[in-house]
């Protein structure tokens, strides 16, 4: 599974860009409108980062749900569910040292739990981001009861498009999942690590033929796994 990424910074006035690639830290796609769904899209991409997560897709029989009209969905790389491989491996090896975690028991095992848990990552209602807020807004995922905040927020970091050539700051996409009540008034990046987890959008606001697609960063773990405090 190939998984090299071409690492973009988009800012105001500066553009750096990878030709026929479409993946940046912390920013937008040149051009945000693709011609296809998006599941074809995450199917269809061209360095293979979501090739693991299409078979979960299939498996768990969401194509029709990720395709729906009006929808966002926050979607994690095969890295994200790589680490989590990692994680429930290392978890289960502190029983068994000889255990492993593989995708394999995941699909043996842990299907049902896949089906529900895929639906954290999404919101039903597009999230442009001329609704987003640098603080955040708190929207109900398509699990039931479950909560994340959608924010744009204004960054100084050089990693993520800052520049003191530029005369604004650039703005990049969190997606934070809630496991408790947020204190008020709600403000993304102060976020309490024990109530929710605050996760950059590598790249974010693409607009499919069905909805909105954002990709989470690679660091992040599926499921959130290991953060519920």
């Amino acid at each position: 599974m190939k998984k090299n990424i071409c690492l973009l910074f988009f800012v105001p006035l500066v553009i750096l860009s990878c030709r026929k690639q479409n993946y940046i830290t912390g920013g937008q796609v040149s051009n945000p409108k693709v011609n296809m769904t998006t599941y074809d899209y995450l199917k269809g991409n061209s360095m293979h980062l979501f090739d693991t997560l299409i078979l979960l897709i299939d498996a768990a029989g969401l194509k029709d749900t990720i395709n729906q009209n009006g929808i966002t969905f926050f979607a994690p790389t095969d890295y994200a569910i790589d680490n989590y491989f990692l994680a429930r491996t290392l978890k289960a090896q502190n029983v068994n040292p000889f255990a492993k975690y593989t995708l394999d028991t995941m699909l043996q095992y842990d299907l049902a739990k896949v089906k529900d848990s895929l639906l954290m990552y999404i919101v039903h209602q597009p999230l442009p981001f001329s609704v987003l807020t640098n603080s955040g807004t708190v929207y109900h995922s398509a699990l039931p009861g479950d909560s994340v905040i959608v924010s744009f927020e204004y960054t100084q970091n050089p990693n993520l498009g800052y520049s003191t050539f530029v005369s604004s700051e650039p703005q990049v996409e969190y997606f934070s999942q809630l496991w408790g009540t947020p204190p008020l008034p709600i403000n993304a990046p102060d976020l309490p690590t024990n109530v929710g987890v605050h996760t950059l959008c590598q790249t974010s606001g693409i607009q499919t033929t069905t909805g909105m697609l954002n990709v989470l960063e690679n660091g992040h773990t599926l499921f959130f796994y290991g953060t519920n405090q």
